[in-house]
């Protein structure tokens, strides 16, 4: 072993052996904690980063898939319940490309590729079954793509067709989606697979299509025309809301008139949930318009000599008479067509209308300076107030119960005192914890200090040195032990023996302080020549 390595470990095993247990012990448990820090770091460095290969696999893919992967020695892992699998990120792309290669994943639930796996000898019924399990695999694919579903099932009820019925009936689906932890399909996005699912159908209506959740709730529903209903959300779900918004808007305005927390809106409305269908035909005639066509018939009769005249007799003759006659006749016809214009109006009232709603506003008494007068018209106007449908406002001031605001702001005073007692005490520990240290440090260095003047102390009693002269300090120390080690000689009056402990120490001290050594016996040198 070099005698560099050889003086360095001895100067290690001195420093040690000047330690106390307790210091021992805390230097191991520091020694220790490095190594696991290291450890968990180099492990967590090394360790690599992960990325989706494949997601939202049936089971028969994900089981082949891992399969393949063990075969080839590549690290994954499983997440989303064994439907996602990762291996790292430098070997996505290439096992992608040799998966897919290898036809995985499959899509063993379905869709069009079905189709690919029918036989030649399939009937008639099995061609419709197969491809009406195409649709649903396709559309359940379809849906599953939207933001938030992780998986969804689609079933089609198709009517088979025959010439010989008179009326076939319409084609219907139900729809279940499973949605993401945290997520839910919001109305737009219900409409939106209500519709995509019915465009998908040949004659199938939208009125046609049911959507139900994860959970059993039915997310679309008919109205009374079997229109579908917002998100499947109820007539009194609907209601609430319209009231709590009114509400909400109303509470703003209030607050900025009055401040907050003295007044307060509660607004109660009557909505309308029935489809109206309204056909209006209206048929006019323009004025200035000019007439189609117009026809003119006129008759006359003029005449100058007699005719008989008289009064018919019992046997039916004529009674003759004497007289004149002269006859003037005129009749004239006017007939005009004009053009005629026909309107026919089709309204379609979707159902929310509001048919009616009250409007109630109580502000705090103990406010002043407060005209309710305005106050009314204010409101009024904010909240849409119709007398034509019925509409009811009413501003009352009255004084308002303050217990409750009261406790509320003592128990939100305690909370935040216990909050800070308690950041208090995370500083007094942290304190603690470094004044612990500190305290720490500070007795082992005071230690050290101490052993140090100790050994320079014996030193200085040690006559051992001092009848050398001219020498190195370090190289007279050490020859000064080697002597007071050696064995007694032979002669009559023996050396006195000096115990090994001592040359050690001497040894010691010399290896670990030798720069104060050096300067104790430069001034014990000093002392003996002057």
């Amino acid at each position: 072993m070099p005698q560099a390595m050889q003086v360095t470990l001895r100067r290690v095993q001195t420093q040690l052996g000047g330690f106390s247990a307790a210091q021992r012990v805390i230097g191991g448990l520091l020694v220790v904690g490095l190594l696991l820090g290291g450890f968990a770091f180099f492990k967590w460095a090394s360790a690599p980063t992960y990325a989706p290969l494949f997601g939202s696999l049936a089971g028969e893919d994900a089981s082949a898939i891992v399969d393949k992967l063990d075969a080839d020695g590549v690290k994954y892992q499983l997440t989303d319940g064994g439907s996602t699998v990762l291996v790292p990120k430098d070997v996505v792309y290439a096992e992608r490309v040799k998966l897919s290669g290898q036809g995985l994943p499959s899509s063993s639930e379905g869709g069009y590729s079905l189709l690919d796996k029918q036989g030649v000898t399939a009937s008639q019924f099995q061609q419709q079954v197969t491809y009406q399990r195409a649709l649903e695999g396709e559309l359940a694919k379809t849906v599953q793509a939207i933001d938030g579903v992780s998986s969804s099932v689609v079933h089609l009820a198709i009517p088979a067709k025959d010439v010989f019925l008179d009326s076939e009936s319409k084609p219907t689906a139900s729809v279940l989606v499973a949605m993401k932890p945290g997520s839910e399909l919001s109305n737009q996005q219900v409409q939106s697979i209500v519709h995509l699912v019915a465009s998908s159908i040949e004659g199938m209506s939208a009125d046609d299509v049911t959507v139900v959740d994860g959970k059993g709730n039915l997310l679309s529903t008919k109205g009374s025309d079997g229109a579908t209903g917002a998100g499947g959300a109820s007539n009194d779900q609907l209601t609430q809301d319209y009231e709590t918004r009114q509400a909400a808007e109303l509470q703003g305005v209030l607050d900025k008139i009055v401040g907050p927390g003295h007044a307060v809106a509660q607004v109660n409305a009557t909505l309308q949930f029935d489809a109206i269908d309204t056909t209006t035909e209206r048929v006019y005639t323009d004025k200035d318009a000019k007439p189609l066509a117009t026809s003119t018939t006129t008759e006359k009769y003029a005449g100058g000599s007699g005719t008989a005249s008289g009064v018919l007799g019992t046997d039916n003759l004529a009674v003759p008479s004497s007289g004149s006659g002269s006859g003037n006749y005129e009749k004239s016809t006017t007939t005009t067509n004009n053009a005629q214009s026909k309107v026919t109006e089709h309204k379609k009232a979707a159902p929310g209308a509001v048919v009616r709603q009250s409007v109630s506003v109580v502000v705090d008494d103990k406010v002043k300076g407060v005209d309710l007068t305005k106050l009314q018209t204010a409101v009024s106007t904010a909240a849409g107030i119709d007398p034509t449908r019925g509409d009811a406002l009413n501003v009352t001031s009255m004084p308002f119960d303050q217990t409750a605001t009261k406790t509320a702001a003592a128990e939100l005073k305690k909370a935040e005192q216990a909050q800070q007692r308690a950041q208090l005490v995370g500083w007094a520990k942290q304190a603690a914890i470094v004044l612990g240290i500190l305290v720490l440090l500070l007795v082992v260095w005071l230690s050290r200090k101490k052993k140090k003047g100790q050994t320079i102390d014996e030193l200085v009693q040690l006559d051992l040195v001092e009848s050398q002269v001219g020498i190195p300090a370090q190289r007279q120390a050490l020859e000064a032990a080697d002597r007071l080690a050696l064995p007694a000689g032979d002669g009559d009056s023996p050396a006195p023996a000096i115990p090994q402990r001592r040359k050690d120490d001497v040894l010691a001290l010399v290896e670990r302080q030798p720069d104060e050594v050096a300067e104790l016996l430069r001034g014990w040198l000093a002392d003996r020549r002057g």
